[in-house]
């Protein structure tokens, strides 16, 4: 006689697994504004707010009348996530420059954002988003309990200027940069030359004369300084005396 399993434990089985699979699973999120998936460009931001790793309330819309980067990412002190954070640390000064604020989001703890900006000496606020808060306004999907890599370009006004799905950590905050300054209209801040590089070519500063280096050489048909008699600037020397005539009745040497 063949064992028949409870419809009860088949059920269970069947919600677990069903639940397993919306948990790994990172499809179209539904948002609070009732649309799915990502915010679209042209949309307003949505009003929210956190605390950042020092514990201060950072509100989105707090940041009208500058572009404000939102920059989703996984988890503090994984190997793509902290050279994204680093990339951004980097040229934090242009966007300064560019008056553009930047903001780092998570779901990790404000414990964990703390440690990891005091590690890699991060100037920005990186804001706590256990409850996925942020994540959710936005339409970035979760995995397993974290936030996609997801980039949003918010323009002075509060609407979303450009949307980046797919990012490269290493060199994403440059193109995030050259967006931005063009929504501020400031100039592209340049990236400074790293120490010891050359100067560039055609600078105008000449280099200081090493000590010790020989002279440069007289040109020719030049009187060397060197035994030049020096003469004073602004004074007129005087005419030479006339050479003394011959005696009379002296003979003319040949």
């Amino acid at each position: 006689m063949k064992r028949r399993f409870p419809i009860a434990v088949v059920f269970v089985v069947l919600a677990v697994v069903f639940a397993f699979a919306s948990l790994l699973g990172c499809g179209a999120a539904e948002r609070p504004d009732g649309g799915q998936g990502l915010i679209p460009v042209g949309a307003t931001a949505p009003d929210v707010f956190a605390a950042d790793q020092h514990g201060a309330i950072q509100r989105l819309s707090d940041q009208r009348g500058r572009a404000v980067v939102v920059y989703f990412y996984p988890k503090d002190g994984t190997p793509g996530c902290t050279e994204e954070a680093c990339a951004f640390r980097d040229a934090w000064d242009r966007f300064t420059q560019a008056n553009v604020q930047v903001f780092g989001v998570s779901s990790d703890t404000r414990e964990s954002h703390e440690a990891f900006s005091i590690e890699h000496k991060l100037p920005f606020p990186i804001l706590v988003d256990t409850d996925h808060t942020w994540a959710t306004a936005f339409g970035v999907p979760m995995k397993l309990g974290t936030t996609a890599r997801v980039t949003f370009l918010v323009d002075p006004d509060g609407k979303i200027a450009k949307v980046y799905p797919d990012v490269d950590p290493g060199v994403h905050a440059d193109e995030v940069l050259k967006d931005a300054a063009q929504l501020t209209g400031a100039a592209l801040p340049v990236a400074p030359a790293p120490a010891g590089s050359a100067a560039p070519a055609g600078a105008d500063t000449a280099a200081p004369a090493a000590t010790g280096a020989a002279p440069a050489a007289t040109p020719a048909g030049a009187a060397d300084p060197a035994t030049a008699a020096p003469v004073a600037t602004g004074t007129i020397l005087p005419p030479a005396a006339p050479a003394a005539p011959p005696a009379k009745g002296s003979p003319a040497k040949r």
